[in-house]
């Protein structure tokens, strides 16, 4: 079969399309409830991290969110991703992102699927650790505008605890690698 670029790209948009109306089937009941706040520390990946990064990394971060009506909240979030330069081990290569995002609820039953636009800044951390190949590698260390999109269900544990899953592309405006992340936490609620 063809390798075709930009199906390669989308199918992560696919998948979250698929699975947002996979969600959307059952009745209407939201999760979240107006004025309340919460906490999700969440594991994640980058995944289709170009050029100019080699390769996908893990990361941790964490969101504190406020629903301000039923299917509109706001959250502030920080990840960070430990090493996309790979296996290169005279390179570290770390990139922490910082965002404000809007989350629009959709009103559904057991599961709740959102989508999400944020606007933030994202840091690139380049660090050559062996001194004889510096002149190899350019600095690729910058703190750049960055805007972030996507989706995600969250499912409920009980009153307190949802399980949240989540995958975003985020879009910088220079040389800090553009990716999707896909991450996976537990929010806590807080009344």
């Amino acid at each position: 079969m063809r390798d075709v670029p930009w199906l390669r790209t989308c199918r992560p948009v696919l998948a979250t399309v698929a699975l947002l109306v996979g969600a959307a089937s059952a009745a209407a009941q939201s999760l979240p409830e107006s004025n309340t706040w919460s906490v999700t520390p969440f594991l994640h990946t980058s995944i289709g991290m170009g050029d100019p990064a080699p390769a996908n990394s893990l990361g941790l971060g964490v969101a504190a969110s406020y629903d301000w009506t039923r299917n509109l909240g706001f959250e502030g979030e920080i990840g960070h991703l430990f090493d996309v330069a790979g296996d290169n081990a005279d390179v570290d290569w770390s990139i922490s992102t910082f965002s404000a995002n809007a989350l629009y609820h959709f009103d559904t039953q057991y599961v709740t699927p959102y989508a999400a636009l944020g606007l933030g800044l994202e840091r690139s951390a380049f660090e050559v650790k062996n001194p004889d190949v510096l002149a190899l590698y350019p600095d690729l260390s910058s703190t750049e505008f960055t805007v972030n999109f996507g989706g995600g269900v969250k499912y409920a544990l009980n009153d307190r605890w949802q399980a949240r899953a989540d995958l975003r592309r985020f879009q910088a405006t220079d040389i800090a690698p553009d990716h999707w992340r896909l991450y996976a936490g537990v929010m806590f609620k807080m009344k």
